[in-house]
């Protein structure tokens, strides 16, 4: 078993080094959201909902993999900021279907500009090909976890 010296020792797992990101990246998204007056888990909400459409709420709660009581308090935000709708299913009155409004849309422009910024500083060293190649590949790893993908086994499990 081999010990990772630095975060950039290349034999590292790529887990860890997710990790390492994640905390060397929050901060700054955080701050370059601040402005907008949005905690991270209301961003990601608008930004699922621009890019899947209206959805049910229990889909939200999937997507997000948050708790439905946690979802609930960040869509009242939303909703009393104006920036969502929710409204009842037609075919079913029970389900909650959300939808991002005109303002939610154009607050969403300035999200993408504070994350432009902060890519741009996080992502510096790498050229604008490898930028192309990590967005795809962070991408497809984002995809399988929606996707709710079995974990592999290991030959003994």
């Amino acid at each position: 078993m081999t010990t990772v010296d630095s975060p950039t020792d290349v034999g590292a797992a790529c887990s860890l080094l997710i990790v390492q990101l994640v905390r060397g990246a929050r901060r700054r998204i955080e701050e370059a959201v601040a402005p907008t007056g949005l905690r991270l888990n209301e961003v990601l909400a608008l930004v699922h909902l621009r890019e899947r459409g209206p959805s049910a709420q229990q889909t939200l709660v999937e997507l997000m993999c948050v708790d439905a009581t946690n979802l609930v308090a960040v869509l009242n935000s939303l909703e009393d900021a104006d920036l969502i709708e929710r409204r009842r299913d037609r075919s079913d009155r029970r389900r909650a279907i959300v939808a991002l409004t005109a303002p939610g849309e154009r607050l969403l422009a300035d999200v993408d500009r504070a994350f432009r910024q902060v890519d741009d500083e996080i992502l510096a060293g790498l050229a604008p090909a490898e930028r192309q190649a990590l967005n795809a590949l962070l991408a497809d790893v984002v995809r399988h976890i929606a996707a709710g993908s079995p974990q592999p086994q290991d030959e003994h499990g």
